[in-house]
């Protein structure tokens, strides 16, 4: 008995250890390639092989290819569903020959034309993304930024900043169409500056916002939000808005993407007096915020963002602001970067003894969070 189960796990550790039979390519010319299919398109493939090294390969240049991966085959100009994907798209081993995508499902051979074929999907990837939904904590992505500013001399003085923005799509995946989308920011502030004989000042800013997106079409959606702002400098205690509102997008691809949105809300503002001599006021708003949000990747994987808003009150026209944000993130290593920002906050109805405008720059390390 002993001795069947140790021809047993020999043969399993065996089995497992067997290396898989390489993809295969054959150009038109006659010369092979052997490697590993990565991916592919309407317009051709990425093929991996250990002499080549990685390549792009036109369609037109393909003789036959073949694969033992399990692939999902998507084509061009299908509406797929969560519903509907597992039955229109086919999956299994695929197979090229004669412009000819073969695809062996269980149910048999599936034959797709190479101009129809628009992408090759992992086949544990698309079953995840259509029979296994994420959880609440799963797929959340961003950046967080991190800064310090240290000068001691005559005058001391010390500034952190700091900031995190996380944004999570229902699906994760492009080719299924959008159902919501949930994000949440915070970024802060904080500084002092001292001297002998005189008071310190001290500065202290921070936002922090919640919205949840849910989407009509592929660039329509509703949206719900929540802001929290605090800025010393302009005297403001609190400033909190809740509300809602529709947004579009105007433009998205891999290049760039620009939304437009507009809410409506109810805003509290909450005031503060340096000296407590005099009441602080306290302002119940009803108001809208119309704004623009704007992001652009350039070359060498800078990617420039860009924020800005406009809020009237209609219950006091006198109390309306303005914010604009817009920054770069300068790749370093494996997810560290550097980031440039610079955040300008108007705020028409500040109190006597602050300025209406405050204007921040800042620099610091950036490190981008990958959705799991």
């Amino acid at each position: 008995m002993r001795a069947l189960i140790f021809v047993l796990l020999l043969a399993s550790s065996l089995y497992a250890q067997t290396p898989k039979t390489p993809d295969s390519l054959v150009f038109v010319n006659g010369e092979q390639l052997t490697g590993t299919l990565e991916k592919a398109d309407s317009k051709g493939i990425t093929f991996k092989s250990l002499m080549a090294g990685e390549i792009t390969v036109g369609w037109a240049n393909i003789k036959e290819l073949r694969s033992d991966q399990q692939f999902a085959v998507l084509t061009t100009n299908e509406k797929l569903t969560r519903r509907n994907a597992a039955a229109v798209v086919p999956s299994g081993r695929i197979s090229v020959a004669d412009k000819q995508l073969v695809v062996a499902t269980k149910e048999g051979p599936k034959v797709v034309p190479i101009e129809k074929a628009d992408r090759l999907i992992d086949a544990a990837a698309f079953d995840k993304a259509i029979n296994h939904p994420q959880g609440l904590l799963q797929g959340w992505g961003g950046t967080a930024v991190g800064g310090v500013s240290l000068v001691r001399a005559t005058q001391d003085s010390t500034t952190f900043t700091g900031a995190l923005s996380l944004a999570r799509a229902t699906p994760t995946v492009d080719w299924l169409p959008a159902r919501t989308k949930d994000s949440i920011a915070y970024n802060q502030s904080y500084g002092t500056s001292s001297q002998a004989l005189t008071p310190t000042i001290k500065s202290n800013i921070f936002h922090a916002n919640a919205e949840h997106d849910r989407y009509f079409s592929p660039r329509l959606f509703a949206f719900g939000a929540a802001t929290f702002d605090h800025n010393y400098s302009q005297l403001v205690d609190l400033e909190q808005a809740y509300g809602g509102g529709v947004g579009i997008t105007v433009i998205k691809n891999a290049k760039h993407e620009l939304d437009f949105k507009g809410d409506i809300h109810y805003e509290k503002e909450s005031f503060f007096t340096i000296d407590g001599s005099t009441p602080a006021p306290n302002l119940n708003l009803a108001g809208s915020t119309f704004s623009e949000t704007y992001l652009r990747h350039l070359l060498k994987g800078i990617v420039f963002n860009e924020f800005g808003s406009v809020t009237p009150s209609w219950n006091d026209t006198n109390a309306y602001s303005a914010h604009v944000n817009a920054g770069f993130v300068f790749p370093v290593i494996k997810g560290f970067g550097l980031n440039i920002n610079g955040i300008d906050d108007y705020l028409n109805n500040a109190p006597f003894g602050s300025k209406k405008n405050s204007v921040q720059y800042s620099t610091g390390i950036t490190y981008t969070i990958k959705p799991r």
